[in-house]
């Protein structure tokens, strides 16, 4: 085989490689806060997609998409608190040795340790997942507590209601496994 030609087929394969998990459905990510008087504060977005090299499993939230149901809240958030011009994303990192798949038909379910980067910081996270197994295909839902101060977010407050520190980040997605 020529050289060229070589590297062409090469470079067609790669994502194939790199790639044996891949999104189908609608996901979900979003995120969970709590304030005085039992306050609630939630975000949610549909953008969210996966990258697995076989070893690790990235799962990317471009931030720029949560809503929170009010438009001036989301323009804060975005702006003033998630800083998503500079910090467009949030990435999970789960290595797969940490995750119990389950037998098809089965369900598993545990916490794994993985790394969250977020706002320009990273930090190990402990993973709460839950995973339905089709056929090649699994249900994934995972929640992971944060601490905005971990990641150098400044604590939303507006109009002297103040949201805890400690918020729940979740996604929900289907993806197909070779």
């Amino acid at each position: 085989m020529p050289r060229r030609a070589f590297f062409t087929a090469l470079l067609l394969a790669l994502p194939l490689l790199a790639a044996p998990a891949r999104l189908t459905g609608e996901p979900t990510a979003g995120f969970h806060g709590r304030g005085p008087g039992g306050f609630g504060l939630d975000g949610k977005t549909n953008q969210l997609r996966i990258e697995d090299d076989g070893t690790t499993l990235r799962v990317i939230v471009p931030l720029a998409g949560l809503q929170t149901g009010i438009g001036l809240r989301d323009k804060h958030m975005r702006e003033k608190y998630l800083e998503v011009e500079k910090y467009p994303d949030a990435v999970l990192e789960l290595p797969w040795s940490s995750v119990k798949l389950p037998e098809d038909g089965q369900t598993s379910q545990g916490t794994a340790a993985g790394k969250m980067s977020l706002h320009g910081k990273s930090k190990e996270v402990q993973v709460k997942y839950r995973i339905v197994r089709t056929g090649n295909r699994y249900q994934v839902t995972g929640n992971v507590p944060l601490n905005l101060k971990d990641y150098d977010i400044d604590v939303p407050s507006y109009l002297g209601v103040t949201v805890q520190p400690d918020i729940d980040a979740s996604a929900s997605f289907t993806a197909e496994r070779s």
